[in-house]
């Protein structure tokens, strides 16, 4: 893989991850409980049912997550095509997949659960009236949902949406 596929590559996932990022905190600058699914037990259950606009905001954002999963990949694979003269096939598809998902994930434990969430000065994901629980600042309750057990499915999710662009490069190579 060349020096533009590794530039392409990083270029495309930093800006995914940024996206991402910026779509979640619009999320919550409209509705402060619009994640309230992935917050601890104990934070959900102090706060109650999850409001109105915060379901109306939780699925806007996860629409816009799609979005994303979806653009990302093929604007990064007509890019590659375009910058290299070639179309790219499947390892290429499922190394910058794996590569966006990746950052995705990243972005989302170290920005934005570790960073703002479990940071106590950060009033954006702090829900009326769980003001001072100690579990917003659990870090280790945030690994645990990334790495679950017995199955780590969402780091799978990383080889598995690559898997997925890989084998959307290779059908277009094919059907091209």
């Amino acid at each position: 893989m060349s020096d533009v596929f590794w530039s392409l590559t990083l270029l495309y996932a930093l800006g995914f991850g940024g996206a991402f990022v910026a779509l979640v905190l619009t999320g919550q600058l409209v509705a402060r409980d619009a994640l309230l699914h992935g917050y601890p037990p104990a934070i959900q259950q102090r706060y109650g049912p999850q409001s109105a606009r915060g379901r109306r905001v939780a699925r806007w954002t996860s629409a816009g997550t799609a979005l994303l999963l979806v653009a990302t990949p093929l604007l990064g694979m007509l890019s590659l095509a375009h910058h290299t003269g070639a179309l790219p096939g499947f390892w290429d598809g499922f190394v910058f997949g794996s590569v966006l998902f990746a950052t995705l994930a990243a972005a989302d434990l170290v920005i934005l659960d570790w960073w703002l969430f479990c940071t106590p000065r950060s009033r954006l994901f702090v829900l009326p009236g769980t003001e001072g629980m100690p579990e917003y600042t659990d870090r280790a309750f945030h690994v645990r949902v990334l790495v679950p057990a017995p199955v780590p499915w969402p780091l799978l999710a990383i080889p598995g949406y690559g898997l997925a662009v890989g084998g959307g490069a290779a059908l277009a190579g094919v059907l091209v």
